[in-house]
């Protein structure tokens, strides 16, 4: 018989083109050279004995070459039985035992496995441990054996990141007993596909997988006669978008699979899709979460302290940030962990970066209440690095690059920008594979750049897999293909200079600008800028004392009304401050009975402005929270309030926040 470690190996063969070393196969797996050689002589043997006229696999000078891959491949169907799985895979199967059966029998399970009683039992305190962690538990009932108890939301997490860890398993024929367990049929993808044209957004392969993962899992369960009682966010998840799109897309699935989806599954299939990795750079699922704002602005600062480049006015790291930690932070919070690691590829290639960003972290994490896995940790570092790294001058005649990755758009646009500092070249787009042929125009595209396996000839466009990081033996392949590399950055005001030397330019600011477009990050602004502070943005007119209110909403109205007076927003931005508030609750109160009212800009403002009023007595804000001060704010550009707010909120957590103060600083 063939084990299932022999079954292992050789599918890691037939994948390299039915030929590999004793050395590769040792250093993939973990294992001695001595191992893999004993674990091959075996199956050599074994089919020997099969049959002797009929070499099937041929051992020399410490290569292993298949030489009859059809034949092998039928006797692994034939051979292959859930005794020989190996010991991670036979824990796995345990689970998805427990999950979705929800009890199990320690004799029959034993039975199956063709192992004794007490090996199962071993098995079940590292599982009873994965339980504890999710808020489950295994009880004993006389009748039945061991059943499966805590709240379903719990258990299909832990069922999303078994079926994940199980997801690295290379033994095919194991993959098929994980999907006896899962539904089959197109349902689910038509349903995706649906919902990314109806909300007009493009989701990583990673959190694809996850989410195509979930369903799988709810379909199953249903199926089962397993529902949802209750989750959590209930009402925000029922006021956006998503949730009214999947409600609509949802007949796709129930006419497939013949089931029936309450309104707590939507909201739960909502909840998963706002929390995922998006390729639509300008998609917010906290489009107005300010202390999100707060704390990247905080992150760059703090990295910056211990860095010798000045990256603090890199509004691409800015946006990435904010792009990449929304997602991240959903991830840790719900125990989803990555499934692709570049965490040992980092921590060689930038040890020093690592630490600095693990260091500067740990504010987010007391935010959230829980800590970054080295693997959130160097993609964040990543980031980092991108923006210490735009240093390199525009060269003309590009080639047009299509970026192939897996991992979100985070660390999708970390590679793309990486690429970009090497090489002269222009990144047409970023996709995940699986919209891939959907995505681009061969006429185009000279080049296909990708962290996934792709099949050239199928594309008709030179393919080339790199790391997500890309290593050195990565950027001399890039070389290779005639790639331009670049030099160093131009200072603006080095530029200017030569060109006033013989031009007479009219409009300083629109040449700045025009400059600034054509160069990019290329660029190095060091003309300095006048920063703004509170006092630019705050007048005496916008200030108001001692007010008697009735409720939240009055106070807020107050506030937002004395910046449509002085014409820094139109009235609907009040009705936009309130509206907020109603969805995502209590999110803008920061300090003691502090409250920062405001909206994203939609056509509304025109100037970024601040109002304060102060009230006689406090007036609750949703979720019975008190208040004493509103100091709402308009942001023309949803950007240049930062500085301002990090500013007042710094003064609010040192205890030095006093009107008096303000007005008497302000001279007004």
């Amino acid at each position: 018989m063939i084990n299932g470690r022999g079954i292992i190996l050789i599918q890691n063969i037939l994948a390299n083109s039915a030929e590999k070393s004793f050395k590769e196969l040792a250093e993939e797996f973990n294992l001695t050279e001595r191992a893999v050689r004993y674990e091959m002589e075996k199956i050599v043997e074994y089919l020997l004995e099969e049959d002797r006229e009929k070499i099937i696999i041929e051992i020399n000078k410490g290569i292993i070459k298949i030489k009859d891959v059809d034949r092998l491949k039928n006797i692994l169907k034939r051979e292959y039985s859930i005794k020989y799985l190996t010991p991670m895979e036979r824990e796995s199967y345990i689970q998805l035992e427990i999950l979705f059966k929800r009890v199990i029998n320690l004799t029959n399970l034993s039975q199956e496995l063709d192992v004794s009683r007490n090996t199962i039992k071993l098995y079940l305190r590292n599982i009873e441990t994965e339980l504890k962690r999710h808020s489950l538990s295994l009880k004993i009932s006389h009748k039945k054996g061991l059943v499966l108890e805590g709240s379903e939301e719990n258990i299909r997490v832990y069922a999303l990141a078994v079926l994940g860890k199980a997801k690295i398993n290379k033994n095919i024929f194991f993959n098929g007993i994980i999907d006896r367990y899962l539904p089959k049929g197109e349902g689910i993808k038509s349903f995706l596909t649906y919902c990314q044209k109806k909300m007009n957004r493009i989701i990583s392969d990673e959190a694809y997988d996850i989410i195509k993962r979930y369903l799988k899992i709810t379909v199953a369960m249903i199926k089962n006669g397993y529902t949802l009682s209750d989750i959590k966010n209930k009402s925000f998840l029922e006021k956006t978008d998503e949730f009214a799109i999947i409600s609509k897309a949802s007949t796709l699935l129930e006419v497939e699979y013949g089931i029936e989806l309450s309104k707590l599954e939507y909201l739960k299939i909502t909840d998963y899709f706002l929390g995922s990795h998006t390729y639509n750079f300008k998609y917010s699922y906290y489009e107005n979460w300010v202390q999100m704002e707060l704390l990247v602005k905080k992150l760059i600062y703090n990295f910056n302290k211990s860095i010798e480049i000045d990256i603090l006015n890199d509004e691409l790291l800015l946006d990435g940030l904010l792009n990449h930690l929304k997602p991240t932070i959903y991830r840790v919070k719900n125990g989803i962990e990555l499934e692709n690691s570049i965490y040992k590829e980092v921590i060689e290639s930038y040890p020093t970066l690592f630490k600095i960003t693990k260091g500067v972290i740990k504010s987010i994490e007391k935010y959230i209440g829980q800590d970054f896995s080295n693997d959130e940790i160097a993609f964040i570092t990543i980031h980092f690095k991108s923006a210490m790294d735009r240093n390199r001058p525009i060269i003309r005649d590009k080639k047009k690059i299509l970026v192939v990755c897996d991992l979100g758009y985070g660390a999708s646009k970390a590679l793309a920008q990486q690429l970009r500092d090497i090489f002269a070249i222009e990144i047409v787009d970023i996709v995940p594979m699986h919209i891939l042929k959907n995505r681009f125009e061969k006429d185009k595209i000279d080049l296909i750049v990708t962290t996934v396996e792709l099949e050239e000839s199928e594309l008709d466009i030179p393919v080339i897999k790199v790391k997500p990081l890309l290593t050195f033996e990565d950027i001399s392949e890039l070389k290779k293909l005639n790639l331009k590399e670049k030099r160093g950055r131009y200072l603006l005001s080095e530029i200017y200079s030569e060109l006033e030397k013989s031009c007479d330019i009219k409009d300083r600011d629109r040449f700045i600008d025009s400059l600034k477009q054509l160069l990019g990050t290329r660029l190095i602004d060091d003309f300095t800028s006048k920063k703004i502070t509170i006092f630019d943005t705050l007048n005496r007119e916008n200030i108001l004392l001692n007010q008697n209110v009735a409720d939240w909403e009055e106070a807020i109205r107050l506030a937002g009304n004395l910046l449509v007076k002085s014409r820094c927003a139109k009235e609907s931005y009040v009705d936009d401050m309130i509206e907020c508030i109603n969805n995502y609750g209590s999110y803008m109160i920061i300090g003691d009975g502090i409250a920062f009212p405001h909206a994203k800009s939609n056509g509304n403002v025109s100037k970024t402005a601040f109002s304060i009023v102060t009230l006689k007595k406090e007036v609750l804000f949703p979720n019975d929270i008190p208040v004493k001060t509103i100091i709402a704010f308009s942001s023309i550009d949803n950007r240049e309030h930062l500085d301002i707010f990090l500013e007042l909120v710094e003064m609010i957590e040192r205890g030095e926040f006093e009107i008096e103060k303000i007005l008497k600083l302000k001279k007004i």
